[in-house]
């Protein structure tokens, strides 16, 4: 108790406050970098397996490359409805929608609009991209 209190004394409770609360941003932001992380390795992955349904035998032998056990496009559809319920966890509800719209119809302008909400949820950032915007 003696060490306690010599020690509030020799760092001031001024300092004592301000480094709890350093401690608490410090612990906050390092959560916070930790998930944008998770999403960014989430969301590449999935643009892969959404790539691979448009284009299956091109993304086919990549596919095996990156440990995934796909021998059809009705295995990829199931892997990305697996894809979408885990979504649910960490991604933005237009994410997810945009996602349902791309597992019923596979195109490139639905892969598109999947990958806009992916850069919306990711950063925040508002821009009226179109699939001709990135053709």
């Amino acid at each position: 108790m003696e060490n306690l209190i010599s020690i509030i004394g020799l760092l001031g409770l001024g300092g004592l406050i301000s480094s709890y609360f350093t401690l608490l941003w410090q612990r906050k932001h390092e959560d916070t970098k930790a998930r944008q992380e998770y999403k960014e390795t989430r969301y590449k992955c999935i643009v892969l397996l959404m790539k691979a349904l448009i284009e299956f035998e091109k993304y086919k032998g990549m596919l095996v490359k990156h440990g995934y056990d796909i021998s059809s496009k009705n295995d990829l559809i199931d892997l990305l409805k697996d894809e979408q319920l885990s979504a649910v966890l960490y991604a933005s509800k237009g994410f997810i929608k945009s996602l349902g719209s791309f597992i019923n119809n596979p195109n490139k302008n639905t892969l598109v609009y999947a990958v806009i909400e992916m850069r919306r949820d990711l950063w925040r950032l508002k821009g009226a991209l179109t699939s001709e915007d990135l053709a």
